[in-house]
C-alpha cells in the first residue's frame, strides 16, 4: 500500500529490455526527511531505477509517485520543479560557463536568492569562469552537485554523486549531505562508496540483478560488523566455534590467530578466559564493507567480489 505522506513511492516497478528485466517488481517508499542509500554491484539496476524515478524511462509496469503524484515521461517535468538531481556522469551544457549554468538553473527554479548557491560555491570552489566542456571531471561534478542543491529542493536524487571527486571533496560532499539531512531535505542516493552511504543514510536498499533484496537500517548494518580479534600466544590455540574469516600464522616465538566474531561479547570473554600463554591481544570493530559482503552473501548465496 502506498502511504500518502511518502515523498517517493515505488510499487512493483519493472523495466524490461529485450526480454530481460533490468529491474523486477521493485517496491519501496521514502518519507519526508529520510536519507536513503541505494547500493548494489554494477549492473544491479540502480541507474535504471533512478532514471525511471526521474521520468527519463517509461516503466514496463508498476507505479512511481513523487510528492503523491504519478510520474511518467510526459509529465515528469512537473515533479522536476521540486527536486534536484546529480549523477556521476551527468551531461551539462558544455558551452556555458559554470556561472552561466547556475544562472540557467536559477531561472528554471524561479530562484531569486542566490545565497545558498554562493555558499556552496565557497565550500566546493569550482572553476566558474571556464566553459564546462573544458573542465576536469571533478570540477564538472562540483557544478552538478551545487546545481542539485542550490534551490533547496524538497527531494534530491543522486546517482553515484561523488564519483570523480578527490578525497577532500568527497568529505565535503558528506558534510553537505549531513547538513541537508539536518535541514529536513529528503535524499535518495546510490553510491559505490559504502562508507559514504553508511555515514549519512538512515536506511540502505540492497539491489541485486534488478530485485530489491534488502531494506535495512544503517545502524543494523554497522552492528552486523562484529569484532575483529587478533591474538598472539606462545602456543597454537583453536579459535572459538563461532569464529569466521580465520587466519593462522606461526611467528618467531609463538602463533598469531585472527578471526571475525559476531556472537555475544560474553561468549568471546568466556573463550578468552581459557587462553593461556597470551602474548598480545587486539579487539577492534570489523569493517562495514565486510559486514555488507556477509549480508550480500547471506541474501544471494554469492560472494561480493566488487
Amino acid at each position: 500500500m502506498i502511504r500518502p505522506f511518502s515523498i517517493v513511492s515505488v510499487d512493483k516497478l519493472t523495466k524490461v529490455y529485450g526480454g530481460r528485466a533490468a529491474i523486477d517488481a521493485v517496491s519501496f517508499t521514502i518519507t519526508k526527511g529520510e536519507v536513503v542509500g541505494f547500493v548494489g554491484l554494477n549492473g544491479a539496476g540502480k541507474s535504471t531505477t533512478i532514471n525511471s524515478l526521474l521520468g527519463f524511462l517509461r516503466p514496463s509496469s508498476g507505479v512511481i509517485e513523487l510528492f503523491g503524484k504519478r510520474v511518467l515521461p510526459e509529465n515528469a517535468h512537473n515533479s522536476h520543479k521540486k527536486l534536484g538531481f546529480a549523477s556521476g556522469d551527468m551531461s551539462l551544457f558544455t558551452n556555458l560557463t559554470g556561472k552561466q549554468y547556475f544562472d540557467f538553473v536559477a531561472h528554471r527554479y524561479h530562484l531569486k536568492n542566490m545565497s545558498k548557491c554562493n555558499d556552496l560555491v565557497t565550500r566546493f570552489e569550482p572553476d566558474l569562469d571556464k566553459k564546462i566542456g573544458t573542465l576536469s571531471r571533478g570540477n564538472k561534478q562540483k557544478i552538478a552537485l551545487i546545481a542539485a542543491f542550490m534551490a533547496s529542493p524538497e527531494l534530491v536524487i543522486l546517482d553515484e554523486p561523488s564519483s570523480g571527486l578527490d578525497p577532500l571533496m568527497q568529505q565535503l560532499f558528506i558534510e553537505l549531505i549531513r547538513s541537508e539531512r539536518e535541514a529536513g531535505t529528503t535524499i535518495f542516493m546510490s553510491s559505490h562508496y559504502l562508507n559514504e552511504v553508511i555515514d549519512v543514510c538512515s536506511r540502505i536498499l540492497l539491489i541485486r540483478d534488478g530485485k530489491l533484496i534488502k531494506d535495512i537500517p544503517s545502524a543494523e548494518l554497522m552492528n552486523d560488523g562484529g569484532k575483529l580479534v587478533h591474538i598472539t600466544t606462545h602456543h597454537e590455540i583453536l579459535p572459538p566455534k563461532d569464529a569466521k574469516d580465520i587466519e593462522k600464522n606461526q611467528i618467531e616465538g609463538g602463533f598469531e590467530l585472527t578471526f571475525t566474531y559476531k556472537a555475544t561479547a560474553a561468549k568471546l570473554q568466556q573463550w578468552l578466559g581459557g587462553v593461556t600463554q597470551l602474548i598480545d591481544l587486539t579487539i577492534s570493530d570489523h569493517t562495514i564493507e565486510a559486514a555488507f559482503d556477509d549480508l550480500y552473501e547471506l541474501e544471494t548465496g554469492e560472494v561480493n567480489h566488487a
